[in-house]
């Protein structure tokens, strides 16, 4: 067996999804089915039963978890020390960043971090939260800012405040009023299509869903390459989007920012870090970011 396989075997016998497991590995549907097949055909025996309902474990399949699980575990922890070692001596540091971290909390925090830090090498990686929670747990990133929630019992997550959005419409829209500051329902666009970057951050379709159904309809979702991909089809009248940086709508005059009515779509923001992590720069960004919050 391959660690590769191992690892796409716990994905899908922790979450019984196939589905899911694939969205964590970053990976495709067909992927993960192939992969599991693969090692059934070596195993020589099915690791989970399937219909188009659910899928449960098999008791080989439950053994194989209860004997990987704890040999992937070791592995990570040996990876982990190994970087740990290598890079505190090449003083190298990794961080990961959601787009609207990197809007907000990033740039003063690096601004104090290389004042104490002047000789460390930073990398900087804008990814997703399920990527800066693999990086984490491999220890390719060192800290990551992420979107919460995170549940990991490796990882240390601390929650830095929350982000409310608000709906960009154009300037065409039956509800734009140029002078207006008055509060809109979401319920108000429920025939609107809504706009979300491909790209956004883990937590945006979840968050957009769950408002919209509290308000009481199902949003038509439709996704862009980059959030000014989005921003431009608002603009042009085929869509509406949630935004965090108002000043990327600033810079477009055929747009609007409406502000709405509670329940308002929000984004958490976290610091998220691995338990056994003895760096003395975690230690002074830790610092740093409760300055900042």
């Amino acid at each position: 067996m391959e660690v590769r396989e191992m690892r796409c075997f716990l994905r899908v016998a922790e979450t019984l999804s196939f589905k899911r497991a694939a969205e964590i590995l970053n990976v495709s549907h067909s992927v993960t089915t192939k992969t599991i097949a693969q090692l059934e055909h070596k195993i020589g025996t099915p690791l989970f039963t399937r219909s188009t309902r659910r899928v449960a474990l098999t008791p080989a399949g439950v053994l194989l978890q209860r004997e990987t699980a704890e040999l992937i575990r070791n592995l990570d922890r040996i990876q982990r020390a190994v970087r740990h070692e290598t890079g505190a001596a090449s003083g190298r540091f990794g961080i990961g960043v959601t787009p609207l971290a990197m809007q907000t909390l990033f740039p003063p925090l690096m601004r104090k971090f290389r004042v104490q830090h002047p000789n460390l090498e930073i990398t900087v990686e804008e990814i997703s939260t399920e990527a800066q929670v693999k990086g984490l747990l491999s220890a390719l990133i060192d800290v990551a800012l992420v979107i919460a929630p995170v549940s990991e019992p490796e990882l240390e997550v601390e929650i830095l405040g929350e982000q409310q959005m608000r709906l960009a419409i154009p300037t065409c829209h039956p509800h734009f009023k140029p002078e207006s500051g008055q509060k809109v329902p979401l319920c108000a666009f429920a025939t609107d299509t809504f706009l979300v970057s491909g790209r956004a951050q883990n937590g945006v379709h979840e968050e957009i869903n769950r408002a919209c159904e509290t308000a009481g309809f199902r949003p038509k979702i439709k996704e862009c390459n980059e959030s000014q991909t989005c921003l431009a089809l608002v603009e042009a009248g085929l869509g509406v989007a949630f935004v965090t940086d108002e000043t990327e709508v600033a810079a477009r005059p055929g747009l609007k920012l409406v502000n709405l009515e509670e329940p308002v779509p929000s984004l958490t923001l976290a610091m998220v870090w691995r338990r056994d992590d003895p760096s003395t720069a975690l230690q002074t960004i830790r610092k740093l970011i409760a300055e900042i919050t």
